[in-house]
């Protein structure tokens, strides 16, 4: 947040990513120049306004070549992106997560990705 380069610096900035990518917004966008951030806004809509955010992301990031029904999938890893980017971008860095811990959640979601439950898929 402004002071030399660090660690924790950069899990905030690979949050702030996170979030742009599944928002399609900047945090340099209008919204956020009146005191508030695009931590701040998609917190505000953290975990009951979500829907519109989750389905846009979709939309956007799902492949179209995949079936209707692992857009469920696709809104589970979604929404995980999401929570893993305000994990990233709390203002304490002493409650971020460590790189390690980000890397091996993406790990995960990636896996899930491939190898869909098959229930949810049914």
């Amino acid at each position: 947040m402004g002071k030399r380069a660090s660690t924790p610096g950069d899990v905030y900035s690979f949050g702030v990513l996170l979030l742009e990518i599944i928002t399609g917004r900047r945090p340099t966008d209008v919204l956020f120049h009146e005191g508030s951030s695009l931590h701040e806004w998609v917190k505000s809509h953290y975990p009951h306004k979500l829907k519109p955010i989750v389905d846009q992301a979709v939309l956007r990031c799902a492949p179209s070549v995949m079936p209707v029904s692992y857009n469920k999938i696709w809104s589970d890893v979604i929404l995980e992106l999401i929570e893993l980017g305000l994990v990233c971008t709390q203002n304490n860095p002493s409650t971020r997560p460590s790189m390690l811990d980000v890397a091996n959640e993406m790990g995960s979601l990636k896996q899930y990705l491939s190898n869909p439950p098959s229930l949810v898929i049914e």
